[in-house]
């Protein structure tokens, strides 16, 4: 036995001294509550004991990485059940999961295990973690093991660094090897170019390919998209050489891809692509996203001196390494739609965290009525985009039509589902309503369901709120005739002079249009417009009957593959129909001294100076206000801040068409432009002499050094550490951030390491004091580390050397290894058992208070024994006289019977007296005694 918590016994004397104390008349309550209060004591410190046993826990560790054969999930599965099958009721049952990231997965006992529930980014093996979590998962001094089903190839933490925890708790790992087929791989091993070239340099590229045997192979070299060189050449066996050369085209990067082909079929093709990047310096240009193809925008920065190159929207990838390629960004009246969200959460990411500039300008396309309101861009611009009731001049009646048809179920990440993302954008059109519009919403399948009736939006909100977001998708389809009708049944009854109706529908799934068109014509004669918001593509089966409801009902058609845009689109609609955001008026503008800061020139206002139109847009607090309108809103129409490690700046009016007024007649509209396009680029040697940034990649790790100059005066060269901004952007994924300093690694350099994952690109930025933020090439690996040559050959060795290193075996009959856990000795805690048995004393004591029965029942028995212990002396007394009496009678010879004279009465009245009647004590057992002892004298006297 042992005790967990001695301490407590520490009680024993207080407690002891206050039972004497206030101790109870009856000896036995006395007693029992001492017992009780000793068992409570005892629970407390934790009585407990210790006996040997081989129950304990088993963790599972199961591969789930890129590495692994196809259908190994299945694999994993029934292992898991093999091995859960075998447990016993007192054991238990663990599962750890890896790639790159490690997670614990549910297990419920009893129930078969089906399949995992959690994802893990395959692009890596974090062996070393998983095993070092699952090591964590085994209580200390319960017996355990481990049984690892991978291929065994690893990255990240050497698993090896965990034998010493697994021994000191003697914990074995066993293994299953589960391996895909590599036999006659052909294999990018290696591809090698300089980290950093000059603009116009040439350079080599340098791959070498490892092939299984002799043969013929065919290989591909593209720079981005264009193919720099192709051909077949003969290899041998093992390690070969292809050297490629090119020169740096512009300044920012240049993607490299190379891939090769065999003959044979090969098992592992994952490893026959090999990308690259090559990071080129000198001056970046600017890139320029404008509607129309020639923008007078681009011809005056041009004329202005500036490097900007003019790309189409709907031509840009929105990868890291394309923006990479630019110093800034300019939007020019370019919408939301055109860019889509995955592009703005990139672009966000760039400014923010390289330190890219970011210049939109104004126009009926841009800021909120281009759909830049909630988006991911609008955080970072210097100005606001809300709808201020104090500026609106019309009232606006809305009403919004949601399909909550079977298909508004699915699941749109984050746990949301579709039906969730429409009613957040619904919301989003009510909380830009104010006190004087109203708004009204359904939801529809066939046939539709008031969830909000026309009422004052601000009155309302609350309530409204609510009730949308608990609207849920309840199966069928969207009828559109009945939708339609119903919301404009409801716009008829409204006061406000602005009547909308926004359709929200999937474009794969809307049914029944009925009479559509003539439904529109009687909107058109109300005054009533209808926009359509389709969730899909114009080329879903019911795409083009969306647009002609849009067409007809004189409103605007979205479409949307991303259920996340759906409450930026709504927000966009409403914007557009409020249409005071965009004021189309001629407003006198006023350039203050501010302006400098952004220009370094001094642009005074010319009497008349003014636009033609420009965004109602707010300032933010902390952003600088260099240009202003005239007009009765004082709007913002040059404003500036730094967003991040970034700039960014807006300019509300619009650069080029029709609105852009008298200032496309200033003699200084050029320098004008053009002195804000440069802010907006940043210096272009932004660190000073002495200092230099190099990296580089070395097994899978992006290597940054910061070198000082060894002839810099003494002393600390910085107040605090540079910091280093790394972002990391995957095609399709949001980009996500973080920060790192660099540290000292010699007396005149400061290093990092990052590490780099599979698929993804990598910019690091490093900020200095008292220095522009520098931002570094781009970086990504050739291919996930998974599929890398040297790795696979090492896969089952190194779970060899585990098992072994550790006491385990390779675990061929899975369900044996609750058999081969270890004897340990394990407490059995009391704790539980003792409460129960002093609360069983302590109403025993409440009992013989009240009753007293156990005093009496003890009392009774102590006579009946006393009583049945003086008879059998006397009978044993009687016993032993007559057998002296026979004893001397066979010693002395027969002689005649004695005649016995008859007692006297007075001895008749004694004998009598002594011994009771048969009938005065028939059944008892005293009774017996006597009677026996009668019989016994009679004989001797006879």
């Amino acid at each position: 036995m042992t005790l967990v918590a001695p301490l407590w016994l520490l009680l024993a004397l207080p407690l002891g001294l206050a039972l004497w104390q206030w101790r109870p008349a009856s000896p036995l309550v006395l007693l029992l509550r001492a017992l009780s209060v000793l068992l409570v004591l005892l629970a407390l410190a934790g009585l407990a004991l210790q006996l040997p046993s081989r129950h304990g826990v088993v963790v599972v560790v199961c591969d789930r990485s890129a590495s692994m054969p196809d259908k190994s999930d299945d694999l994993h599965r029934q292992a898991i059940n093999l091995i859960r099958d075998k447990m016993s009721a007192d054991d238990e049952l663990r599962l750890v999961t890896f790639g790159r990231d490690v997670v614990l997965e549910p297990l419920e006992r009893g129930v078969p295990f089906n399949g995992f529930q959690q994802s893990v980014q395959p692009d890596a093996s974090s062996l070393g973690e998983a095993i070092e979590t699952a090591l964590g998962l085994i209580p200390p001094g319960s017996p355990g093991r481990l049984v690892v089903l991978s291929d065994g190839r690893w990255t990240g933490q050497d698993p090896t660094t965990q034998v010493g925890k697994a021994l000191a708790r003697n914990i074995a790992i066993d293994f299953r090897a589960i391996e895909r087929l590599t036999a006659g791989d052909l294999a990018i091993a290696r591809i090698d170019a300089p980290s950093q070239v000059a603009t116009g340099e040439a350079f080599l590229l340098t791959a070498w390919v490892q092939a299984p045997e002799a043969g013929s192979v065919k290989y591909k070299l593209r720079r981005g998209d264009e193919v720099l060189a192709s051909g077949q050449r003969e290899v041998g066996s093992g390690l070969n050489l292809f050297r490629f050369r090119d020169r740096a085209v512009q300044p920012g990067n240049q993607a490299y891809t190379l891939e090769i082909e065999g003959s044979a079929r090969d098992p592992v093709p994952e490893n026959n692509q090999a990308k690259l990047l090559v990071g080129i310096s000198g001056p970046k240009p600017l890139l320029h996203l404008a509607p129309q193809a020639n923008s007078g925008l681009n011809r005056l920065l041009r004329a202005g001196g500036l490097d900007v190159r003019q790309v189409d929207p709907g031509a840009m990838r929105w990868r890291l390494e394309d923006l990479d390629r630019y110093s800034g960004l300019i939007l020019e009246n370019v919408p939301a739609e055109k860019i889509g969200e995955a592009g703005l959460q990139t672009i966000a990411g760039w400014v923010k965290e390289t330190g890219a500039g970011l210049m939109m300008t104004g126009g009926q396309r841009s800021y909120g009525t281009g759909g830049y309101y909630k988006s991911p861009l609008e955080a970072i611009l210097p100005v606001s985009m809300e709808l201020r009731n104090e500026h609106r001049k019309l009232s606006l009646a809305i009403v919004v039509a949601l399909d909550r048809s079977g298909s508004m179920a699915a699941p749109a990440g984050a746990g949301r589902t579709k039906m969730d993302l429409a009613n957040l954008g619904t919301v989003s059109v009510l909380d830009l309503l104010g006190p004087m519009d109203e708004f009204a919403c359904f939801a529809v399948d066939t046939t539709p369901h008031l969830v909000a009736p026309l009422g004052n939006a601000e009155a309302n909100r609350a309530k409204y709120r609510a009730d949308i977001l608990r609207i849920q998708s309840m199966g069928g389809g969207i009828y559109v005739d009945k939708a339609l009708k119903a919301g404009l049944d409801t716009l008829q009854r409204a006061k406000a002079g602005t009547k909308h109706m926004i359709l929200f529908s999937d474009a794969a799934d809307s049914e029944q249009p009925g009479d559509y068109k003539r439904l529109l014509e009687l909107a058109e004669k109300a005054g009533i417009t209808v926009s359509v918001i389709g969730l899909g593509s114009d080329r879903d089966k019911d795409g083009d009957l969306l647009k002609d409801i849009a067409k007809r009902g004189r409103g605007r058609i979205f479409f949307t593959e991303r259920a996340e845009e759906l409450p930026r689109l709504f927000a966009q609609d409403t914007f557009v129909v409020a249409r005071n955001t965009f004021i189309d008026e001629k407003t006198p503008i006023h350039h203050l001294p501010s302006l400098r800061t952004l220009t370094d020139a001094d642009f005074p206002s010319p009497k008349g100076l003014s636009v033609g139109g420009y965004n109602l847009c707010y300032l933010r607090p902390e952003a600088t206000l260099a240009s202003v309108t005239l007009d009765e809103y004082k709007a913002p129409l040059v404003a500036s801040w730094r967003a991040g490690a970034g700039r960014v700046l807006c300019y509300t009016g619009e650069a080029d068409g029709k609105f852009l007024g008298e200032m496309g007649k200033w003699d200084r509209v050029g320098d004008f432009f053009t002195s804000l396009a440069r802010w907006t680029a940043g210096p272009a040697n932004p660190l000073r002499d002495g200092m230099m940034l190099t990296q580089e990649v070395r097994e899978g790790l992006a290597r940054l050094q910061l070198h000082l100059d060894p002839d810099r005066l003494q002393g600390a060269p910085f107040q605090r550490l540079p910091i280093v901004r790394i972002l990391r952007s995957s095609l399709g994924q949001v980009p996500h951030a973080r920060q790192d300093t660099l540290r000292w690694t010699g007396a005149d350099t400061l290093s990092l390491e990052v590490p780099l994952g599979a698929g993804e690109t990598v910019v690091c930025t490093v900020e200095i004091e008292n220095e522009a933020p520098v931002s570094l090439p781009p970086l990504c690996l050739p291919y996930s580390p998974e599929f890398k040559p040297s790795q696979r050959e090492s896969g089952q060795l190194s779970l060899e050397r585990l098992a072994r290193a550790t006491g385990g075996i390779e675990r061929l009959a899975l369900g044996e290894v609750w058999r081969d856990l270890p004897r340990q000795v394990q407490q059995v805690p009391l704790a539980r058992w003792l409460l129960l048995a002093a609360v069983a004393l302590w109403l025993l004591e409440v009992l013989e208070r009240r009753t007293s029965v156990l005093a009496n029942w003890l009392r009774r028995q102590s006579a009946t024994l006393s009583n049945a212990a003086n008879s059998e002396a006397r009978v044993g007394d009687r016993t032993e006289r007559a057998a002296s009496a026979r004893r001397a009678k066979t010693l002395s010879g027969p002689s005649p019977m004695p005649i016995r004279p008859e007692p006297v009465e007075a001895e008749k009245s004694a004998t009598s007296a002594a011994v009771p009647s048969v009938t005065e004590e028939k059944g008892s057992v005293l009774a017996a005694l006597r009677q026996a002892r009668r019989r016994l004298d009679q004989r001797e006297g006879s």
